[in-house]
């Protein structure tokens, strides 16, 4: 678990209040470590029993992180992030015979947000200054002595920024004398419904200065009478920015939404001696080169490795590190399908366990029609790195874009360093199945099908419809095979948690699809896996499943419950030209949506058609088709 401290109760946009230097300090509330790379994430609003904050950047993380046990590494996620290594959030250590203080030098910092806070008894608007005071950790009203909760709204804009909403120009807005020079602000309501519209703000300083929030959530609300503060309230800064701001709840799903690439520790990157050399790099970066393979020979004597293991392992990770771009996505994820394709059994060394151990061996039985190749990947390590966030609406990204959209106000940054040498990350330590599609049966699927590419197209349209919308560039087109393999993931997702014990949140896919370009085959295949952060792993629950004779039986019941929806007809029979930004043909939480911990597309790019064919007979879906007798 890590913990949060006050980092100062700034104003949005000024300067933090600088920390005394004792190590003791009251902690504001714990949140585990993985949920500060997503949900909880620098820029996040965090609810908790001290009120509402927002996790500090980078620059305020960098004392409490410097240890080296909170380092992490994964080169070919460092190389495309270009950064030089991970580190992970603190952990909360109690100062004994302290009251229950914490050693402020390993907590995560954060800022109080919003500053406006509401007393529940009198309705009081106010910060902490006036008419508040702070007691301890949270803020007590002056007049009727109750502790205050923040207030529900804030306001924010596509480019990240966020502010406190604007009350007192809010309640004189219509007022004709204009804004008084002190403001006593109250949130009243009429009492009529719960309706945003029944609520109003007043100032009593002013008679008559009162105005509803009935609209002050539309789109346009402050345009061309507002312009956004450019408030950076996690970076302790402002800058200029010309866009629209809205109001938003703070509570709500689009106040953040967190930038994560992530990887999977594959050979060579995942064996002992690698990671006895990434271990040491943190050492190795603030020594002359010269003097590098001495330290890595008196190492390996000191650990039992072969010098020259050590040495090789040295010299493929730096040149990982200065692949000058080549590590993108696409290549990644081409080296991790390669990898789950591939039997490997490395064996632990000096105290090092190897972070991947997989045995692919190839489908049997009734699976073989459709699958030629099953992994049980027994042991299996994903890092997990936040990059920036955006708000109002996601950006997607690929990781080796990142820094670009980051410069061009797209994505949020994380430190007021442009380009930091280090981000937070976590490490996912679990279990999984691979599964590979057979390429010849999906091309003679295509082939029989040609009204398939007419269906993906359209949703592929709607996709770059929705990209340019929203300012951002794809990285890939949308077709029958993509369609395929997310869909049968999503349904695999859910039998799974049926038949193993695990809940579909704890269950995420990772998909491996691309069309043959160039000479080089299509990838088709899937990885269903879970993991834990807080953990050396999982309970094997879900490896055990890869058994030829368990899978059959699960695949064949995903198949089944795949041609019938709880919504059908009407699920079956979704035109995708009408279903919006879902960018989704047949799909609906009766059939085919998960948990948003388990999709890595935000439940889009689904299509039950593909799996058991159309409503009309146009198409056969690729489980249904009349030639394989099913």
């Amino acid at each position: 678990m890590a913990t949060a401290r006050n980092a100062g109760r700034p104003r949005a946009g000024g300067p933090a209040r600088p920390q005394p230097d004792v190590p003791g300090v009251e902690p504001l509330g714990t949140v585990r470590r993985s949920q500060l790379i997503t949900t909880y994430g620098i820029g996040a609003i965090i609810d908790l029993e001290a009120g509402s904050f927002m996790p500090s950047g980078l620059e305020d993380w960098a004392h409490a992180t410097r240890f080296a046990s909170l380092s992490i590494s994964e080169p070919r996620l460092q190389a495309q992030l270009k950064v030089t290594h991970f580190r992970a959030a603190p952990i909360l250590e109690v100062i004994p015979n302290s009251f229950g203080k914490v050693d402020s030098r390993k907590t995560t910092p954060a800022v109080r947000f919003p500053e406006w806070h509401e007393c529940p008894k009198c309705h009081r608007l106010g910060v902490e200054e006036a008419p508040f005071e702070a007691k301890g950790n949270r803020l007590r009203c002056v007049g009727c002595g109750v502790l205050v909760n923040p207030v529900r709204f804030v306001v924010a804009c596509r480019r990240g920024h966020i502010s406190d909403f604007p009350w007192s120009w809010w309640a004189h807005r219509s007022y004709p004398d204009g804004m008084c020079d002190r403001p006593t602000l109250f949130l009243r309501s009429h009492g009529s419904s719960a309706a945003l519209s029944d609520l109003y703000v007043e100032c009593v300083a002013c008679k008559g200065a009162r105005s509803s929030l009935g609209d002050a959530f539309g789109a346009k609300t402050f345009e061309g009478r507002r312009s956004c503060t450019g408030a950076r309230p996690w970076l302790h800064d402002r800058e200029d920015c010309d866009e629209i701001p809205r109001a938003i709840q703070r509570g709500a799903s689009n106040v953040h939404f967190a930038v994560v690439a992530s990887a999977l520790s594959i050979p060579p990157a995942s064996q002992p001696a690698f990671q006895a050399v990434e271990e040491l790099m943190q050492v190795l970066r603030h020594i002359p080169e010269s003097t590098r393979m001495d330290a890595l020979d008196g190492f390996a004597a000191e650990r039992g490795f072969d010098p020259g293991e050590l040495r090789a392992a040295y010299e493929a990770t730096q040149a990982v590190q200065s692949g000058d771009g080549r590590y993108t996505d696409a290549v990644s994820r081409a080296e991790e399908y390669r990898a789950l394709c591939t039997t490997t059994h490395d064996d632990p060394q000096a105290g090092y366990v190897p972070h991947f151990q997989n045995d692919a061996r190839p489908a049997e039985g009734a699976m073989s029609r459709w699958f030629d190749l099953i992994g049980a990947v027994s042991r299996l390590r994903e890092v997990r790195a936040l990059a920036g966030f955006s708000r109002i609406e996601p950006y997607p990204v690929a990781g080796e874009r990142i820094l670009d959209a980051i410069a061009d106000g797209h994505v949020s940054p994380l430190a007021a360093d442009p380009a930091p040498d280090w981000l937070p990350a976590a490490e996912i330590r679990g279990e999984g199945i691979f599964l590979r599609f057979r390429n010849d049966r999906i091309e003679e699927w295509l082939q029989r099908n040609p009204a398939l590419a007419a269906r993906a197209a359209v949703l592929d349209r709607v996709s770059a419809a929705v990209a340019t919308r929203r300012g951002y560039a794809r990285e890939y087109a949308i077709t029958p095979r993509l369609l395929l393999v997310h869909s049968f993931a999503h349904a695999l997702i859910r039998q799974l948690s049926l038949d193993c014990g695990y809940s579909a949140s704890s269950l995420r896919e990772r998909l491996y699809v691309s069309e043959p370009l160039d000479g080089a085959p299509a990838m088709s295949g899937l990885l269903v896996y879970t993991g834990s952060p807080d953990s050396d792993g999982s309970l094997g629950g879900l490896v055990r499943m890869s058994d030829q004779a368990l899978l059959e039986q699960v695949i064949l019941r995903t198949v089944a419950g795949a041609d019938w929806c709880g919504s059908d007809p009407v699920c079956l029979e979704t035109d995708p030209a009408q279903a919006g930004e879902r960018i989704s043909g047949a799909a609906c939480h009766s059939c085919l949506l998960l948990p948003e911990t388990a999709c890595e597309k935000f439940n889009r790019e689904l299509d039950r058609t593909m799996l058991v064919g159309s409503h009309d007979g146009t198409w056969t879906g690729f489980f249904s088709d009349p030639e394989d007798g099913g």
